[in-house]
């Protein structure tokens, strides 16, 4: 008997001498960190993923999306728990999904029952839209910016730290047009009438993420099949890996598809220009860069300070227009990092309105052109 006493001691002492993991907690919309029955499902939950990991957890709770993010970029988080935009970003800190949950959601565009107009250019609607940093936020930001809208294209558009808020003031007459989850849109129309003008593709409602330099495999595993049987938070988890995320991603503060005054092209197009001697632009940081480039691409970093967005401010960034072809007449293109990287569109945007003529925007940039097999520059480790 004196010996399975003994046990629980031993698994106390070996924690208190393992290095201390940090697991950040990303808190739904709805969820605070002064209720009582959140601290008591997450510190419950925290101590799941400690015994599984058999290290000391610290949990760290976000309110902001974008808070977790810039940690898990700094390397103070070990885990994050958190919605699937934050878990999206994360990724590319080297941060592995190891969990998503069963339950999904989506984003819909909810027009009143008096409004008659669609998500479109110049359709002056009135916006209702969940918090920016949200899911919901993301997800309909995200489809905005992909149909190339601007806030000039709509009477007002405003973000809600309340959920409900959108819905609410849509009810009320305030908004045309609302963002909601499908499940809530669905129900909100069969009461109110109106229409469900647009719904996004599904993904996770959340996920869990690790980062493989100090959360071992081993442990990885341990974790999974601890919580995948259950779990306090009473959320079916199943095995999940960042291809579950690559959409996820892909539809976050992505870029609009198309560019007036510039041609869109692929990889393949981007290959036949430079062919025929048409210069092309680097426009991502200088290390990036150094790290890894497009043969033949000229550096010219763009310093970003604006909002990833269609009518962005040009005064709040930095681009030397003087390192592009003098004769405004001369073709070039641009890339950066792919259909999220914002930095092509805009010094493009900027060249376009400063006068050049024949600019080519690379949108799937470098991901794209190393996806297709073409050769690039790569700085010897």
């Amino acid at each position: 008997m004196l010996r399975f006493a003994i046990l629980p001691l031993l698994l106390v002492s070996a924690l208190a001498h393992a290095e201390t993991l940090t697991l950040g907690v990303v808190l739904d919309q709805n969820e605070s960190i002064t209720d009582a029955g959140t601290n008591q499902r997450y510190r419950a939950f925290t101590r799941e993923v400690e015994r599984a990991v058999g290290q000391p957890v610290r949990l760290q709770y976000y309110k902001s999306g974008f808070s977790a993010i810039k940690n898990a970029k700094d390397g103070t988080l070990d885990m994050v728990f958190g919605p699937a935009q934050v878990i999206a970003n994360i990724g590319k800190f080297k941060f592995e999904p190891i969990l998503k949950s069963n339950e999904t959601t989506a984003a819909a565009f909810v027009a009143g029952p008096h409004y008659k107009g669609t998500l479109a250019a110049k359709s002056g609607a009135r916006l209702g839209v969940p918090d920016y940093e949200s899911l919901m936020g993301g997800m309909a930001r995200s489809e905005i910016n992909s149909r190339g809208l601007a806030k000039a294209d709509f009477a007002e558009i405003k973000f809600h730290r309340m959920a409900e808020a959108p819905l609410y003031g849509l009810k009320l007459g305030r908004y045309d047009l609302a963002v909601a989850s499908a499940e809530e849109a669905k129900t909100w129309t069969a009461a109110h009438g109106g229409r469900i003008v647009f719904t996004s593709a599904a993904v996770p409602l959340r996920a869990l993420s690790v980062q493989p330099e100090t959360v071992a495999p081993a442990a990885q595993q341990k974790l999974a099949a601890s919580l995948q049987k259950g779990n306090s938070l009473k959320l079916a988890l199943a095995s999940a890996t960042k291809a579950d995320f690559k959409s996820v991603a892909s539809m976050l503060n992505t870029t609009p598809t198309s560019l007036p005054g510039a041609k869109v092209i692929s990889a393949a197009e981007a290959r036949g220009l430079m062919a025929k001697g048409v210069p092309v632009y680097d426009v991502r940081v200088a290390d990036e860069y150094e790290t890894a480039h497009v043969p033949g691409a000229i550096s010219v970093p763009y310093k970003e300070g604006s909002a990833k967005e269609v009518g962005f401010d040009p005064a709040d960034d930095q681009f030397a227009l003087n390192k592009l072809p003098k004769d405004k007449n001369a073709p070039f293109m641009m890339y950066c990092d792919g259909t999220i990287c914002w930095k092509s569109y805009k010094s493009a945007t900027m060249a376009i309105q400063a006068g050049w003529k024949n600019v080519y925007w690379f949108r799937g940039g470098f991901p794209e052109w190393k996806e297709a097999g073409l050769p690039v520059i790569a700085r010897k480790e």
